[in-house]
């Protein structure tokens, strides 16, 4: 991510993702959700974690309501992924670790709230992109839930995620940012392309 600010990352995500939506073929799809279902899975207690060391009672609670809302969605994936006959891996990406272990290490919210900004605000800008794409797939409705729902949901997590973001420093808020965003274009590039 070349430009510096905070506002600039998710639509420099969707640009460096959105490429690769027109090669996308079902086994890239397939790849996709099990890669989604081993990153979603550890979402709950990276937002624990999150919320047990926030160093507001309004951050406090923020993270715990998303820690309840996005705990649950690596199953949406699975049943994605139960739907079109597969099975989720047993081995996790190696950058879902990373990542994982990146957030936990944390006691600043700053990074917490800078990557939840790159990582809830991006949909919105490949929501015109992708469902023509899983269109060309020819995939159904059962197949498609957890994109589907995180087209939407993002939205709002996004805007409360910046209101939160808001009063804290700029240059701490970009650099997790832009660590959020490397790992979320090569979980993605990883997946579509079979790595």
């Amino acid at each position: 991510m070349k430009n510096d600010s905070l506002e600039s990352i998710p639509g420099a995500m969707a640009c460096a993702v959105r490429p690769m939506l027109a090669s996308i073929d079902r086994a890239g799809y397939v790849r996709f959700l099990d890669a989604m279902v081993h990153y979603t899975r550890g979402s709950g207690e990276r937002l624990e974690h999150a919320a047990a060391h926030a160093p507001t009672a309004a951050m406090r609670d923020f993270f715990a309501q998303l820690a309840r809302e996005e705990s649950g969605h690596f199953r949406l994936a699975e049943a994605d992924l139960d739907a079109l006959g597969e099975r989720v891996s047993e081995s996790a990406p190696r950058g879902v670790g990373e990542f994982h272990r990146w957030w936990m290490e944390s006691r600043d919210a700053a990074t917490w709230l800078g990557a939840l900004y790159a990582l809830e605000n991006v949909a919105g800008h490949l929501a015109g992109d992708v469902p023509p794409q899983l269109a060309r797939l020819g995939l159904e409705r059962t197949q498609v839930r957890f994109v589907a729902m995180h087209l939407q949901a993002d939205e709002a997590h996004g805007s409360l995620t910046a209101e939160h973001a808001a009063g804290l420093g700029e240059s701490e808020l970009v650099e997790a940012a832009k660590r959020a965003a490397a790992f979320w274009v090569a979980l993605h590039r990883d997946a579509f392309a079979g790595h």
